[in-house]
């Protein structure tokens, strides 16, 4: 299957409003091209270590992060990731295209400090462009977006939640994502009439914490 052009570049600057990366060892889970693992060392991130298993986009992330390991997260040896446990983990865009995205979250906690957090993006399948097209009785196959062809597995909001609390992590944040554009997150907000915004919001960005 072809791979639509700038597919691994996504980057979030969000990410920079729910997690304060400087200073911080952070691996970035599914890094595709390092455009979001960049975006934290810009910040101040002591270390980032991405894992990516395309290896093309692996290949780009090595010019902007500290190091990348072309691997299957699902196949991953933890102990190829060093023996220092990492303050923050990135899984953005990435559990959804997993076979078992609970194991591999716990996984990747389990190589996470004590009181380190993990910030995760996942699409929302209670999208209101998804209610429509269950009504119509189809579900489109997309080269990306909420109907990405390879995704795998798909989470409304309680089930992201639960997804995180499952695997050890105490979710402190929840914040809807719609674009990166101002005025056509304004527009879907609008549409929303605010009161129905969770069912505009494209993703949403989580943040769950490993107790201490």
């Amino acid at each position: 299957m072809r791979t639509p052009q700038g597919y691994f570049s996504d980057t979030k600057p969000i990410l920079l409003r729910l997690l304060d990366p400087r200073g911080l060892r952070v691996l970035d889970a599914g890094c595709g091209a390092g455009g979001n693992g960049a975006l934290v060392k810009r910040a101040g991130a002591a270390e980032v270590v991405g894992v990516e298993l395309d290896p093309a986009a692996a290949e780009r992330a090595r010019a902007q992060l500290d190091r990348v390991l072309t691997a299957d997260l699902s196949e991953l040896d933890p102990d190829d990731l060093g023996p220092e446990p990492f303050d923050a983990i990135l899984a953005i865009d990435v559990l959804e295209h997993l076979v078992d995205p609970a194991a591999v979250l716990r996984g990747l906690v389990g190589r996470l400090k004590p009181g380190g957090v993990v910030v995760a993006s996942i699409p929302n399948v209670a999208h209101v462009w998804v209610i429509a097209n269950l009504l119509a009785q189809r579900w489109p196959q997309r080269e990306r977006g909420i109907f990405d062809r390879t995704h795998l597995r798909f989470f409304a909001r309680r089930d992201m939640e639960r997804l995180l609390r499952e695997a050890g992590l105490t979710v402190e944040r929840v914040e809807p994502y719609f674009t990166r554009y101002r005025a056509l997150k304004a527009l879907s907000l609008a549409l929303s009439l605010y009161v129905f915004r969770s069912y505009f919001a494209r993703q949403y960005l989580l943040v769950g914490r490993k107790p201490i």
